[in-house]
This record gives structure tokens, sequence and C-alpha cells, in this order.
């Protein structure tokens, strides 16, 4: 059976899917000073945050991202929940911190059930109405990967009709203080795999996709917008933080992803890049990419345009792809037009017009955390 992206929806620093898509395009940047930030004491002020949403809430924020994300998305599946029954409607949901302004609220009575990632997932469940399969992956910023690449899988082995699977993360307080004392962030722009980088920078957002069999889609008259393919893991197993220098384990993880959805690297015509700035990732990273992509191939990362938005940022990422699947078009490295010639990457700097047949959707985590997961063109 085919897992096939029926619909997608995301919210970022650029706006919706669109206005991400049109931005990166363009070669736009959400990344600006904050006044909040700065009189709150950050050291680092500058970030993408989204500024769609209302303030609301801030306990709230990532259900408020969610249901936007998800209502973007089943609009675009066009009617992919009529007539489902509940139990077979599943929730695959990837983030790192949860409700991150509730643990940062945090009082001598707090109770963490109302902010981590199970109850943004029960959330998501209560919207659309699905009383199936209810899972959240805290694998922090491959979470994305990970809940996508379960969906697909639980659609392709019968246990579901329909997935809404994504990630979200709401701006984290937490996070850039943790960042920042790594000395792991930029004070000025992300600039994936560019010479003189200076680090990552801190995001927030939303990103979902609706999940069916090719099949249903079909008899229901609808459009398939992208395959699923297979999800590829491996553990480094070296650092807390810090990638293994080899990329061994980001390899890895791309090799099972293509040999499990029967392709070979040859068949990649997108890499779209985990490319977080930093100079040892994005260094590790190109050893992993030189190693498994010998003849070379098309690389890209969208972080100078939204930032790191940590677990939701493979879920974006994998809604790009559709689009540049949908398109034909390789998006380009925001930040980036003068790649580093160290790291020997053919790095997208302008939108390049391809064959977009089949995309390489990368994700490394702290913990040695390595997911690739497989999209294609649909037919």
């Amino acid at each position: 059976m085919t897992a096939v992206v029926a619909g997608y929806g995301a919210v970022t620093g650029l706006g919706a899917a669109a206005d991400t898509w049109a931005g990166i395009l363009a070669g736009r940047s959400a990344a600006r000073p904050w006044e909040d930030l700065a009189d709150e004491g950050f050291g680092v002020t500058t970030a993408c945050r989204v500024t769609r949403l209302p303030p609301g809430d801030p306990v709230r924020r990532g259900r408020a991202l969610a249901d936007a994300a998800v209502a973007d998305a089943l609009v675009l599946a066009d009617g992919a929940l009529h007539g489902v029954a509940p139990d077979r409607i599943g929730v695959y949901l990837g983030t790192t911190m949860g409700e991150s302004a509730g643990y940062e609220q945090a009082t001598s009575s707090f109770s963490a059930s109302a902010h981590h990632g199970g109850a943004l997932a029960a959330h998501v469940a209560s919207l659309v109405g699905a009383t199936g399969p209810v899972r959240a992956y805290g694998t922090a910023c491959a979470a994305g990967n990970y809940a996508i690449g379960a969906a697909a899988a639980a659609v392709r082995a019968g246990r579901v009709d329909v997935a809404i699977a994504g990630g979200v993360e709401p701006f984290s307080r937490i996070a850039m203080v943790g960042f920042a004392r790594m000395r792991a962030m930029t004070p000025d722009l992300c600039r994936p795999f560019v010479a003189g980088r200076r680090g990552m920078q801190l995001g927030e957002g939303a990103a979902f996709v609706v999940i069916e069999s090719a099949a249903r889609v079909a008899a229901r008259a609808a459009r398939a917008r992208a395959v699923v393919g297979a999800l590829g893991l491996a553990s480094d197993a070296h650092h807390p933080t810090s990638p293994r220098p080899d990329g061994s384990g980001m390899a890895a993880a791309m090799l099972a992803a293509l040999s499990r959805s029967g392709l070979s690297p040859t068949d990649v015509d997108w890499v779209s890049a985990h490319g977080t700035g930093t100079p040892q990732s994005d260094a590790a990273e190109a050893v992993a990419l030189r190693s498994v992509f010998p003849a070379g191939v098309p690389v890209s990362s969208i972080k100078g345009a939204i930032g790191h938005t940590m677990g939701a940022a493979s879920a974006v990422e994998t809604v790009v792809a559709v689009r540049a699947l949908e398109e034909g078009l390789a998006p380009p490295n925001v930040n980036g037009s003068t790649p580093d010639p160290e790291l020997g990457l053919d790095v997208v700097v302008t939108p390049r017009a391809a064959d977009v047949r089949w995309v390489l959707n990368c994700a490394y985590a702290f913990g040695g955390l390595d997911s690739a997961l497989v999209l294609g063109r649909a037919a």
C-alpha cells in the first residue's frame, strides 16, 4: 500500500505554507530583533517568530500554532475525514519542548500534564475527532520526521485510514537560553553551509500533513500531492550535543531510508538538509552527504529563512519538499549565496528548475538522533 500526502499546512515566521514557500524562493528571512527579548536581558535578541497569529494565551501557543496548520492541511485535503470512523483516524505529533511557556511560568504547584507533547497530540486528536492511535514523539529536532514516518507506516500497514502528522514548536525562552549558553547561536543571521557561518537561529512554527493510501485518495477523486517513502533512522551514540565528525550516523540514516524505499542515491534529485548553520553540524553533514552522494546532489537548507523550529523543523521541511515536488523547483539556501568551498557541496543558491522526483528530507538531533525521510512525486 502506498502512503501519500493529500493535504498540508504550515505556519512559520514567513506566514502560512504558501507564504513560506514564496518567501524562501524570494530569499527572504523572518529573522528580526525582538524588543521583549532585549527587555528581558537576552544576549541574543534576533529570532524567527510567528506574527500571523494573535498573541493569545502564551501557555497555549503550541495549540494555536497546531490549530492553524491542521486547519489548512484539512482544507487542502478536500474532505479527507468525511465518513471516516473516528477510531480509523490517527494523530502523530513531534515536538521538543511542548508548551514551553508552561514550564517557563512554573510555580510550586506546577503540573506538566497540560504542557508536554502528549497533551499537544491529544489536543490535535480532539480537534479532528480522532480516537485512533495518538502518538507524541519527543525526539528533539528530528521529531517531525519521526512523526510523519510513523504515520505513513501506519497507513501502509492498514492500522489507520487517515493520519494527521507533523510537528509543533512554540517559541521557547528555555531553548533560547540553552543554545545561547552553548554559544551555538548566531548574533545576526543563520547562514547554513556558508564560510564563516556563526551558528543557528531559533524559530517557531507548526506543520502538518494529511496522509492516506493512494487508493483511498483516488477513490474519492482527490489529489495525491506526494508519496511518503521510508523513514531511515540511526544513532551516533557519540556526544550529548555534537554530531559524529565523520557523519557516519547521518549517512546511515540516509542510506537506510533509500534502501527501504527501493531507491539508490542517484535517484535523489534534491536533499532538504538539516543545515543549522553551526560550524560543526554543517561540516559533519557535508561529510555525510559526500559519502552518500559521491557524484553530488543539489542541497539546501531552509533554516536561514525560518530559523530552527526544533520539533517542527522537519515537518515544515516536509511541506517545503512537497511544494518542491509539485513545482519542479529546488528551493534556495536563504542567507547562503556564498557556500563554503571546503564543504564540497552543490548548494542551491537560487531557485533551481529541476525534474524533482525524489527528495530526501534530513533531520538530526542532540543525543545522536539521525533521521532521513523519503518523499516522492505523486503519479
